[in-house]
């Protein structure tokens, strides 16, 4: 007969752990893992190691994470073969509870699962979940009418750092799912318009910067609507000369557009030379009379 798996531990000692070995806690609170936060995780780990070591226990012959799933997927994400972790014991729901209770990055959708899901274990009234925990009663009792949501609110909230407990508490003071339903769907687009409203000001803001004060663009606009009118009337013109042009016409019109292309010119070059130099002084732009 094989050695229990639990035997080859001891609790509180830090074991290294093949990260193949370690199976999710199946009463793991926290169903949303979020893709980009582990491979930030992942990035983190590769450049300073890993601060905490994981938590894990042993539970029908498998090695089972108490905390610190994220952690092991990052490892597997780097290529990763061991892990380390401290050995504890206990029932899997009350370990993984009570460790997701004292995490300060829980949601509050998750928190308040965690809350409600450790009560029922443990078969406790209000007051006595509140000390467990170290929360006020009236708190305690916040937070389990936020656990009592609709799964679907619930889900949707997992996902979204932002719900936090005041705003949950508003949609759970509805006394029916449909009204609590309404109430959710139009706090998500409230908070939705403002995300992007302060998006929109800050692209805003930045494009503000990159392009300029406002007496620059509105004369860089200038310049574009001369140049459009220049090239109308120039059409506009040729559209009108019937006759054959005197040489003292030809003469005036060739010195008119060549002081104006000279002009253009010195314009154009002032500026590439200042933009090239990178000098931020401003510069007078001497325009010859045409």
């Amino acid at each position: 007969m094989s050695e229990p798996l639990n035997s080859k531990y001891e609790i509180g000692k830090i074991y290294s752990i093949n990260v193949t070995e370690l199976k999710p806690n199946p009463e793991q609170p926290r169903k949303y893992f979020d893709e980009d936060e582990i491979k930030a995780l992942a990035a983190d780990i590769e450049a300073n190691g890993l601060l905490q070591n994981i938590t894990f226990t042993c539970h029908e012959n498998k090695l089972i994470i108490i905390s610190g799933e994220r952690r092991v997927r990052a490892h597997k994400q780097l290529g990763k073969e061991v892990i380390e972790g401290k050995y504890v014991e206990g029932d899997l729901l009350t370990l993984a509870l009570m460790e997701n209770i004292l995490r300060s990055d829980l949601t509050a959708i998750e928190f308040a699962e965690s809350v409600a899901a450790l009560q029922k274990q443990k078969s406790c009234s209000n007051d006595e979940i509140a000390k467990l925990i170290g929360k006020k009663k009236s708190t305690t009792s916040e937070i389990l009418k936020i656990a009592s949501l609709p799964e679907g609110i619930r889900n949707d909230a997992r996902t979204k750092p932002y719900m936090t407990r005041e705003r949950l508490l508003k949609v759970a003071r509805r006394k029916d799912a449909e009204g609590q339903r309404k109430v959710y769907g139009n706090l998500c687009l409230t908070l939705e318009k403002q995300a992007k409203d302060s998006q929109k000001s800050s692209e805003k803001s930045q494009n503000n910067k990159k392009v300029g004060n406002r007496f620059v663009n509105a004369h860089i606009r200038k310049i574009e609507g001369m140049a459009t009118e220049l090239n109308a009337s120039y059409e506009k013109m040729l559209s009108k000369i019937k006759a054959e042009l005197t040489d003292e016409e030809k003469q005036r019109l060739i010195a008119v557009l060549g002081n104006m292309q000279k002009t253009i010119q010195d314009i154009y070059n002032q500026h590439c030379q200042s933009l090239t130099a990178g000098r931020h002084e401003k510069q007078p732009i001497i325009v010859p009379r045409l």
